[in-house]
């Protein structure tokens, strides 16, 4: 079985991380926006902004854009790393156009998106009408609804100009010679995709950009890259993606190739592992080979040494775990009848439901990174030119942190240190001052 089979009947079951960013971003409330910059969007303020949309709008492309959550505001950042400078509306409901909130994304920038249920990714005006290329819904996993590039829109001299990454345009992508790859393993790279609801992301928890090529049956339409941290919304439509790390002695360096079709994720020869690939190889997980093992076969991990603390309030319906460590971390719990795998990355948190009426104790077990692991082999062409396949990573030993057992809307057992209300808030407070 490959990657891509495992992937689609299990995705919806997990949680998939978003990663959280750590560089630097622009606020969108933090600077005004002078008139000019306004003028070459739509705003709240225009005319042609009403309750039900812009009537006037005409659709476009996008290209270049990635995203990330700021561990810890959870809000979203964008990155644009395309040609053309783009702008978003911020509405707070679906319904309505009220309190809508304006954000300029120039190029080579990466703006930190308000709290809202929706935003409307546009580019500049075009002979005075608004241009539409996308649309995000804002959630626990942000859903990315984007018109990408066609072939020809993207001028590929301007694109990785000192040839780091196999591009459209090189001399050797598309040649009738094909060049000398190199294959890495994806895994090792902490190179995923998630694919949910019909949108697939590609995710980098790597240490390393990386960059992704896409070809349509038209032609080579669009490159990006994406830091470590990054994912990348893959715009829907029947497309090949290639998935690289930068040239290796100018050859060029493939992570995998990720082949969609009819909205859903097809089988490939240089496979990209799904979201329970990337989980299982880096954590315990309830589908893990060894989730039984006991936990004499397990390292134990201090909590509070790491840093990893909870919050739950009597009767509440929700808990929330937080990793104010340097490493991540990742919790299991179990959601009706299905469980639940949720990455907690450092300096972060998350916000779990908890059924306060259940009268059956809920487990929210908490692990970490796997230890002594082995890389995997990337995949090889013989001298008759056949492709050998790789070989996955190999897990290492589970460890963990301990659980916190939830009755009838009271935590009845704990391993994890708590975290009152107060110093949850003296922590928020210091964040703020350093990042003013």
């Amino acid at each position: 079985m490959t990657h891509a089979h495992a992937a689609t009947a299990h995705d919806s079951m997990l949680t998939p991380v978003v990663p959280r960013w750590t560089g630097p971003t622009i606020d969108s409330a933090a600077e005004p926006l002078d008139a000019q910059i306004l003028a070459r969007f739509l705003s709240p303020d225009d005319h042609d902004w009403t309750n039900d949309g812009a009537a006037t709008w005409i659709a476009g492309h996008v290209s270049g854009l990635t995203y990330s959550i700021d561990g810890p505001t959870k809000r979203l950042v964008l990155h644009n790393r395309g040609a053309a400078d783009l702008a978003v509306l911020s509405t707070p409901r679906m319904t309505g156009t009220d309190g809508s909130v304006f954000t300029y994304l120039p190029t080579a920038t990466s703006v930190m998106l308000p709290t809202a249920q929706s935003h409307i990714l546009q580019s500049e005006r075009r002979d005075g009408r608004p241009v539409l290329v996308g649309q995000i819904l804002d959630g626990d996993l942000p859903q990315f609804l984007l018109d990408g590039p066609d072939v020809g829109d993207l001028d590929w001299d301007d694109i990785d100009s000192d040839g780091v990454y196999w591009t459209p345009g090189d001399h050797d992508f598309g040649s009738r010679i094909a060049p000398e790859f190199r294959f890495v393993d994806p895994l090792t790279h902490g190179v995923h995709y998630s694919h949910v609801a019909g949108e697939t992301v590609i995710h980098n928890h790597g240490d390393s950009p990386i960059a992704m090529a896409t070809v349509t049956a038209a032609g080579p339409a669009d490159f990006l890259i994406a830091e470590p941290g990054e994912s990348i919304p893959v715009p829907a439509g029947d497309a090949v993606h290639y998935l690289q790390l930068p040239r290796t002695d100018g050859d060029p360096t493939l992570l995998g190739v990720l082949w969609c079709a009819g909205g859903e994720v097809m089988p490939s020869a240089l496979p990209v592992p799904s979201r329970r690939d990337y989980l299982d190889n880096r954590y315990l997980t309830p589908w893990s080979v060894d989730w039984d093992c006991g936990y004499a076969q397990q390292v134990h991990l201090d909590p509070e040494l790491a840093g990893v603390t909870y919050q739950y309030r009597t009767g509440a319906d929700t808990m929330t775990i937080r990793n104010s460590g340097y490493e991540p971390i990742a919790v299991v719990y179990q959601r009706g009848a299905e469980h639940q795998v949720e990455e907690i990355a450092p300096y972060s948190r998350v916000t779990l439901p908890v059924c306060a009426s259940a009268d059956t104790g809920q487990v929210y077990s908490l692990v970490g990174r796997r230890v002594d692991g082995q890389p995997g082999r990337g995949a090889g062409i013989t001298s008759s030119g056949m492709l050998l396949p790789g070989t996955p990573a190999r897990a290492g030993t589970a460890t963990n942190y301990g659980s916190v057992v939830v009755m009838l809307g009271t935590v009845v057992y704990s391993a994890i240190p708590r975290k009152n209300l107060y110093l949850a808030w003296s922590d928020r407070r210091k964040w703020l001052r350093r990042n003013r």
